[in-house]
């Protein structure tokens, strides 16, 4: 009898401990399931990057904004890398960017030279603008800022109130010899910076001069790239009265870690670089296709077959009507006016025009000739910008008064 009993209590101890080591298997492969679909803490990029390698397509929707952003930007150069807090955003197809870049004291502004204001309440008035002409869903909103650009407490609190998140830009450093001489482009290569944004499929970069007046969410599916040479989608600039260069205020990129860092090694190719006059002239030469004015000419007439398959893939005149053009080619303004998407100030910002609320007389009572010096002149639309400024500006007060 007691060996039995010896032999029962074995038995039972066995099964104990058995039991014992399932739950405790349990637990482990729980645990393990668990951490599977965790995220690593986004304060650690780094970490982010690398244990973006193990996850599995299964677990592809499970990953947050800042992972994706991590993976995406792989293969960046770090010296390149733009940052914006990614916590809670999101997945996104595209981007509308805003860069602020320079800005000189109050007391030293001129015709040519801007103000950390000026453009602060250019970029409020184009974020306001921005509201009613995107899907917030599919497109998120990033104004950039280059180091040494501060925002005062109030200016933030105004600009978030108009839909913008705020992140930083990197400087798109260039040996001395190569920076641009006129003042106001000095800064503006950090610019470029928007090409690297690869967590999204395209970024519309938009300077604080524009503003929005029609519907982007067709242009911002980012189906215009087609084709795997497709980098930039760009309008014509009429420059000296002939159309040259796609104009830079307003562009949609196709999204390219890769292609940042080959465009940023173009900079600094003793063979290729110059001292170009500005960003725009060194992207015009970076992607040449718009050099050609003969070509140009055919391609704002809609007869340059084939015109999409380059690297320049063209965007109409409506994503960014030059307010020059007005002054200097006012039939081509009058047949093109009422299909604008995206005004861009350009001759006369929006905050050197009068301030004002009603729309500009019509074109036959405009000035002839139309001078500079005539407040009008080159300020027809300046009433949309004024419009949107104070618009964003109620927005801002609403906001503030809540902290």
């Amino acid at each position: 009898m007691k060996t039995r009993k010896k032999s029962i209590n074995f038995g039972f101890i066995t099964l104990v401990v058995a039991s014992f080591l399932c739950i405790i298997q349990s637990v482990i492969y729980s645990q393990t399931r668990l951490l599977d679909n965790s995220h690593v803490s986004d304060d650690s990029p780094a970490v982010n990057a690398a244990s973006n390698l193990l996850v599995t397509p299964g677990s592809e929707k499970n990953k947050t904004w800042c992972d994706q952003v991590a993976a995406a930007r792989e293969l960046l150069d770090p010296s390149l890398q733009i940052s914006y807090p990614c916590e809670g955003l999101q997945p996104a197809t595209s981007v509308v960017v805003c860069m602020l870049t320079g800005g000189v004291a109050d007391d030293k502004v001129s015709r040519t030279i801007f103000s950390a204001r000026n453009y602060i309440d250019g970029a409020m008035a184009l974020g306001y603008s921005l509201q009613e002409n995107i899907d917030p869903i599919q497109t998120h909103m990033l104004i950039l800022l280059r180091k040494g650009f501060e925002l005062a407490p109030d200016d933030l609190i105004r600009l978030k109130a108009v839909g913008w998140r705020i992140g930083t830009a990197p400087d798109f450093e260039l040996l001395d010899k190569y920076v641009p001489q006129f003042p106001r482009y000095k800064t503006t290569y950090t610019k470029v910076t928007a090409i690297g944004l690869e967590e999204y499929k395209c970024a519309m970069l938009m300077d604080a001069d524009t503003l929005v007046t029609g519907d982007l969410r067709p242009v911002l599916t980012c189906d215009v790239f087609k084709l795997p040479q497709n980098r930039v989608g760009g309008t014509l600039d009429l420059f000296r009265k002939k159309w040259y260069y796609f104009n830079t205020g307003s562009i949609l990129w196709r999204t390219s870690a890769k292609e940042l860092n080959r465009v940023h090694a173009m900079s600094r190719n003793s063979t290729f670089m110059k001292r170009f006059s500005s960003d725009q002239e060194f992207l015009n030469n970076v992607y040449p296709e718009r050099l050609n004015i003969t070509f140009n000419e055919l391609i704002v007439k809609g007869e340059l077959k084939d015109a999409e398959k380059g690297a320049v893939v063209p965007l109409s005149w409506d994503y960014n009507a030059q307010t020059h053009v007005e002054v200097h080619s006012s039939k081509y303004w009058e047949e093109h006016r009422s299909t604008v998407k995206i005004l861009h100030f350009t001759e006369k910002k929006g905050w050197q025009c009068d301030e004002r609320h009603d729309p500009p007389p019509p074109m036959n009572e405009m000035p002839n000739p139309c001078k500079k010096e005539i407040p009008i002149c080159f300020c027809r639309e300046a009433h949309l910008y004024w419009n949107a400024l104070n618009k964003a500006k109620e927005l801002g007060k609403i906001a503030a008064s809540r902290f």
